[in-house]
């Protein structure tokens, strides 16, 4: 096998290295999602149909899919298997194709985040008084995102008859404590929230163009490889 050929083989098994190692950590982060997620999961079905926990199985599946091509690739390019590598290239194809329609689907709903944060986060303000889990998770989205309500302090005092919660106070005092309307952050909570949904959602988007990329190099390098193990196979045969 020539220089060329084997740089290439090196090069394909370095890459797919990389993709094993980043399938695992998504596998990871899926599974420890999905262990918190079942911590709160009454609380999740509540605000969202247990969205983090689908996110989770997602995590799950497309990491366990990643580590598994990869892996095979690394094999098929260590042996030198034509056929292994082809079949390789044909999972990585598919993954790219399902990295793209995810891509595209995520880029035209963009529009949707807004309705739909503010529909999940009402349902969990309205009980905040009634549940604690509700009550946990206002909190710390108030005293995080530094707002108040969903629409502002007056959320609390207007709609609700209930003093403005310690969490909206720009100096929390702990639980226990109320808080005045001069006193609390204006900005209401859904509108904190989306502006923290679209930038992660733009990230996401890069990764997923990054991921899709080195997968479209590693689709290429592997038919390559395949053609010249193939080129190879032919030689020795007439020989």
């Amino acid at each position: 096998m020539g220089l060329g050929t084997s740089t290439i083989k090196y090069i394909l098994f370095f890459i797919n290295f990389l993709f094993a190692l980043s399938g695992l950590a998504l596998l990871g982060l899926g599974l420890v999602t999905r262990y918190y997620s079942t911590k709160s999961e009454e609380l999740a079905n509540k605000a969202s149909g247990d969205a983090v926990g689908l996110a989770a199985l997602a995590f799950i599946i497309i990491g366990g899919a990643v580590f598994v091509v990869s892996f095979f690739g690394c094999c098929g390019a260590i042996r030198e298997s034509h056929c292994m590598i082809t079949i390789y290239a044909m999972f990585l194809l598919a993954l790219f194709l399902l990295e793209a329609a995810i891509g595209v689907f995520l880029y035209v709903n963009r529009g949707q985040v807004e309705p739909i944060t503010e529909k999940l986060l009402t349902t969990v303000f309205k009980d905040y008084s009634n549940d604690s889990d509700s009550r946990a998770f206002v909190d710390k989205i108030q005293h995080e995102f530094h707002c108040c309500g969903i629409d502002g302090p007056n959320y609390w005092t207007d709609q609700t008859a209930a003093a403005i919660p310690h969490s909206c106070c720009k100096e929390d005092n702990g639980q226990g404590t109320t808080c005045l309307k001069t006193q609390a952050w204006q900005d209401g909570c859904p509108k904190k929230s989306v502006e923290f949904v679209k930038s992660k959602l733009g990230k996401l988007l890069n990764i997923i163009i990054a991921i899709a990329g080195g997968e479209l190099i590693g689709i290429i390098f592997a038919l390559c490889l395949a053609s010249s193990i193939k080129n190879e196979e032919r030689r020795q045969g007439y020989a």
